[in-house]
Parts: structure tokens; C-alpha cells; sequence
């Protein structure tokens, strides 16, 4: 059993997995998942029990220490022993660190560590696997009429599929199409990971990039980078809060979210829209 460090004891930490003191690795855009058993005289329903990370994921461009909730999933009466699991997606290489902690939803603010002071879990992120399902074929969604979200094989089916216009945001690849196609064909090249902030002039650049396509006649705009998530969908959001002036960042990411779940923006990006594109107050 994991030692408590506080008089006040909520629960008692039966299982948990991953543990603390750990040490795990994990491809970017590979899923994390948690789970905890715990002992409490609380109703499971009362509890709050949450990961706590530094990692980046989509609801953590910006690489802050976060919580991540953990549901509740079933609970063994003849013990009182409540399992609770969750999971994340981290988008960006790098090394991290996790830990756990439960409270009562009615003392917000009021926790019970899994561990010592500094006693964490250690997460290590490389790079994407060439496994993952976004390199297994073609993948692309509507983000705003005319304009799309996709991976690279989309990209280079293009022709194929119909797309009449491609902005390519992945400086790692490399796109050609026939000098007789009627494709326009533009390349911005940004390093992969949220870690890596998108300039303000290269938002600009795509932004009215798009609307001069759009403005051309244009009937499918690819936005896209190497899984079609990451870049182009940060690129995406930036498009959307340009287009709808009267929603905040965080409307415009439910929106997105509302389109494509898996889109993650790049660090510093809500800082940038709100700069480049300010809303009335």
C-alpha cells in the first residue's frame, strides 16, 4: 500500500498504474492510461481523483502541471475498493512527470497525495511511431466549408481526391504534383510537437493563404502536416478565430474539437490569435 501523508485521510491508495517512481516511454500521440483503486468511507461519486502531469496534451499546449479526472468505473462492495481510470494523449516529445491525488468534490482546493513531496512518476515521449493508424492510409475532415484537415497521405492524394489546393505546414516532407494539375501548392515548414510555438507571421501567411484561395474559387483546401492533427490543426483554429470574430479561443476550440477531437494546438497559440486577431470586449 502507498504510504498517506496527511491526518485528514480520504482514501487509502490501494493499486495504482502507471505507479509513482516509474519510469515509462511512450511515443507522441500514443494514449497514456491511468488507473487507481482506492479504500474511502466516501461515496465514489464523492471523490475526485485525478493524474497530475506536466505533460503536453491537448487540453496543455502551454507544458504547465495539470490535472486530468479520472472516472469512476466500478466498485467492489465487499471491500469499498473503487476503481477509477482516465488517460491522455501527449503531444509533444520530451521528458514529464506524474503523480496522483483524491479529494472530496465539496472541499475543492483540499488533497491527499499518492506520494511524497516530489515523489513522481517519470514519462518519457519520443518521437511518432511510423505504426501509428495516421500513417495507414489516406485521413482528412471538414473544418469549415471548402477548407479540410489531413494527414500527409492525404496530401499526396490530392489529384486522387480531389483537393484543388494544399498547404502543407510539415517541413519534413515534401509534396510534388504534375506541372499539368490544377493544384496550387504551398509549403510552410514547422517542426512537429505542441512544445514548438507557430510564429505570427506564419499564421498570417496561411491565414490569407486560405482566403485567397477561397477568394479564387477554390473548392477543397487541404491544410495539412504529417498526421493531420498537430500543425494543420493549430493552423485550423487560427483560421477559424480569423473567420469568427465574435467567438474566444476557447469557443473556437470546442469547435474544432466538435470537427476533428484529436486536433491539438501548439504552444503559446491562444497568446498569438488573441494578439494578431483581438476580440472586443
Amino acid at each position: 500500500m502507498i504510504p498517506l501523508i496527511r491526518e485528514n485521510v480520504v482514501a487509502q491508495f490501494q493499486e495504482i498504474h502507471p505507479s509513482i517512481n516509474s519510469h515509462l516511454t511512450l511515443y507522441m500521440l500514443e494514449t497514456f492510461g491511468a488507473s487507481v483503486k482506492l479504500i474511502s468511507q466516501y461515496s465514489p461519486h464523492d471523490l475526485s481523483v485525478q493524474l497530475w502531469t506536466n505533460t503536453l496534451s491537448k487540453f496543455n499546449s502551454e507544458g504547465i502541471w495539470h490535472p486530468i479526472e479520472l472516472s469512476y468505473q466500478s466498485q467492489e462492495s465487499n471491500q469499498h475498493l473503487s476503481l477509477f481510470k482516465g488517460s491522455f494523449t501527449p503531444t509533444s516529445e520530451g521528458d514529464y512527470q506524474f503523480t496522483y491525488r483524491v479529494g472530496l468534490k465539496q472541499q475543492p482546493g483540499q488533497w491527499q497525495w499518492a506520494g511524497k513531496w516530489r515523489e513522481n512518476g517519470y514519462l518519457s515521449v519520443e518521437a511518432p511511431s511510423s505504426q501509428m493508424i495516421w500513417t495507414q492510409g489516406p485521413s482528412y475532415v471538414e473544418i469549415l466549408p471548402l477548407v479540410y484537415i489531413g494527414n500527409f497521405i492525404a496530401a499526396s492524394n490530392a489529384t486522387e481526391l480531389g483537393f484543388d489546393a494544399v498547404l502543407n505546414l510539415a517541413g519534413e516532407f515534401l509534396l510534388n504534383f504534375p506541372a499539368d494539375t490544377d493544384i496550387v501548392y504551398k509549403q510552410l515548414s514547422l517542426p512537429d510537437g505542441a512544445q514548438h510555438p507557430i510564429p505570427d507571421e506564419v499564421i498570417r501567411e496561411a491565414i490569407f493563404w486560405i482566403e485567397k484561395q477561397l477568394q479564387q474559387g477554390k473548392k477543397k483546401v487541404l491544410l495539412n502536416c504529417r498526421a493531420g492533427i498537430g500543425r494543420s490543426g493549430s493552423v485550423a483554429l487560427a483560421y477559424c478565430f480569423y473567420k469568427y470574430p465574435q467567438w474566444s479561443y476557447r469557443q473556437t476550440l470546442d469547435y474544432a474539437w466538435s470537427k476533428k477531437a484529436d486536433i491539438y494546438p501548439h504552444k503559446h497559440l491562444q497568446e498569438s490569435l488573441e494578439r494578431l486577431f483581438p476580440r472586443k470586449k
